[in-house]
């Protein structure tokens, strides 16, 4: 097997690279097996660990009525915050990429309220969301315009000749947040967010083939990203195949953008 090498003192190859991420993403899942011993010792019902914030509210099930749920909705709403996403368990819970709990910073240096809740400004945001464990480990991604409910590009069916030249027929559809994911918030203008949306609405109502080295999810999120005049990782980047792996190329959209 062909190892690629760049020519700059240095640069990693791609089997070191990889071998890189993977020893994170290990770690992350030996911390998430700890926090479980810990979560099942919980009394009353408690089964979760979670980062919290001191002198966060925390809302019992015995409280969650009608009308403080309704109070609940229209702050997160003033916020542009999912309401779901506060619910401890579901899908759109932030997870911290360190650990594989849930967070809820959004009142923290990943989250600016003043920006969120300017009068009558459209809020603007891309996300990125990369799944470390998805096509064999070597990962997935996919693109939100004002959510975190994230589409990729997949192939219609799984199948070797995703590899061949012409690879197989292809569809964007929602990732599933449910599965193990890190995020990433790039933030945006209106102009830019329609940009994107048009390149993804576009590529869904003409999907084309889809191609394991050239026309994949990682392919996907770039073109996404530079229809709204983001500047995005190519082969410029320091190994040749890092924009292509999806495991690669987050990391290196995630030293760009710093979120």
């Amino acid at each position: 097997m062909a190892i690629f090498r760049n020519s700059s003192p240095g640069a990693l190859t791609l089997q070191q690279s990889y071998a890189r991420e993977r020893k994170r993403v290990a770690e992350q899942r030996r911390l998430a097996q700890e926090a479980r011993e810990p979560a099942a010792q919980g009394r009353g019902g408690d089964t979760e660990i979670a980062h919290v914030t001191r002198g966060e509210l925390v809302v019992p099930r015995a409280l969650q009525n009608p009308e403080v749920l309704a109070v609940l909705r229209r702050a997160a709403a003033a916020h542009n915050i999912p309401p779901e996403a506060l619910s401890i368990g579901n899908a759109r819970n932030r997870i911290n990429p360190k650990t594989g709990q849930p967070q809820f910073s959004y009142g923290g240096p990943e989250y600016d309220p003043d920006r969120n809740q300017a009068s009558g400004r459209q809020v603007a945001d891309l996300y990125i969301n990369r799944f470390p464990d998805a096509a064999e480990h070597f990962g997935h991604v996919g693109i939100g315009v004002n959510t975190d409910q994230t589409q990729g590009f997949y192939p219609i069916k799984r199948s070797p000749s995703v590899a061949m030249p012409d690879g197989v027929p292809g569809v964007v559809r929602q990732d599933d947040l449910g599965e193990s994911h890190d995020t990433l918030r790039i933030p945006t203008s209106p102009e830019q967010d329609a940009a994107v949306q048009d390149y993804i609405d576009k590529r869904k109502s003409d999907p084309g083939n889809y191609q394991l080295l050239n026309r994949q999810c990682t392919d996907f999120v770039r073109g996404a990203l530079g229809a709204g005049g983001q500047s995005v990782p190519s082969d410029s980047t320091p190994n040749l195949w890092d924009d292509k792996v999806p495991n690669m190329f987050f990391p290196l959209l995630r030293n760009r953008y710093g979120r």
